[in-house]
């Protein structure tokens, strides 16, 4: 479930807030160890914003791969050209475009060993903007259906699990957060 693990250094992509293949493998594999502590440990990652979430082909070491391609072509791998590019226009990220036209923000991490921090750009193609409250409640019914210990995504149920496991607060009805009735159908099909 180490999200990183497998992208190699210096990139520092969080898996579990930006990309959907990764969430849905990992949900897969939640059957097998059902490990919900472990699985709060992950989503705790996630944090409390909103975040663009990647739906392209890509995966997470591919993405990381065309990233420093990209750095190393423009010779601003290392860490202090990488820094001074980062600010070159007065901002503190850049923004670079991938194969399949999706738009990734390049920030300064905060690791060492992995400074460059990268995530999908607003509203970049491929990528749907979500809360992360929704995300989160979205991997938890998901993972609960695959134990079986869930049916439905009925209201009542979507809030037994946001108090009991997000200490979130109650929704009034699933229609009231379409965002998450929209998640949860784009995390279920393959787009």
């Amino acid at each position: 479930m180490d999200d990183n693990s497998l992208i190699p250094p210096p990139i520092n992509l969080n898996c579990w807030k930006h990309h959907a293949v990764f969430i849905r493998e990992q949900i897969e594999s939640v059957r097998e160890n059902k490990d919900l502590d472990q699985l709060k440990v992950y989503l705790l990652k996630i944090g409390e914003s909103q975040m663009d979430l990647y739906f392209g082909s890509h995966s997470p070491v591919n993405i990381s791969e065309q990233t420093l391609d990209y750095l190393h072509q423009k010779e601003i791998l290392s860490f202090s050209r990488y820094q001074v590019w980062l600010s070159k226009d007065g901002k503190d990220y850049q923004l670079v475009e991938l194969k399949d036209k999706s738009v990734w923000t390049l920030r300064l991490g905060d690791d060492v060993e992995r400074y460059v921090h990268i995530h999908p750009g607003r509203y970049s193609p491929n990528t749907v903007r979500v809360k992360a409250t929704t995300l989160k409640t979205a991997v938890f019914l998901l993972c609960l259906e695959r134990f079986g210990e869930i049916k439905s995504f009925e209201t009542e149920t979507v809030n037994q699990i946001r108090i009991k496991f997000l200490n979130e607060p109650p929704l009034k009805s699933l229609s009231s957060a379409s965002g998450l009735r929209r998640l949860l159908d784009l995390l279920i099909n393959e787009v």
